[in-house]
């Protein structure tokens, strides 16, 4: 796998632009072509057990840090995946 930068194509070709911080949503809507800025959300917004809205650095939370940080990944990632579903649903 590769890291790259997130381009402005990459609003066209996704429906989903996702930051894990408001500083990086902030730069996402920045690059965002008019009109597809909404779908820059944050990643945590998914979430339904965790109200936290941005994922902290997880080598800052002790011991138990990277725990927490998956245990909201995993959060995030299942409401994600339950809005696509009624997103194909009401096609």
């Amino acid at each position: 796998l590769r890291g790259r930068q997130v381009g402005e194509a990459d609003f066209s070709r996704f429906d989903y632009v996702l930051a894990m911080d408001k500083a990086n949503l902030d730069i996402l809507k920045r690059i965002a072509p008019p009109g597809s800025g909404k779908k820059a959300r944050l990643f945590l917004e998914f979430a339904r057990h965790h109200v936290e809205r941005e994922v902290p650095d997880p080598y800052y939370g002790g011991s138990d840090g990277f725990e927490r940080v998956l245990d909201m990944a995993e959060d995030a990632a299942e409401g994600l995946l339950q809005e696509i579903r009624q997103r194909q649903l009401q096609k």
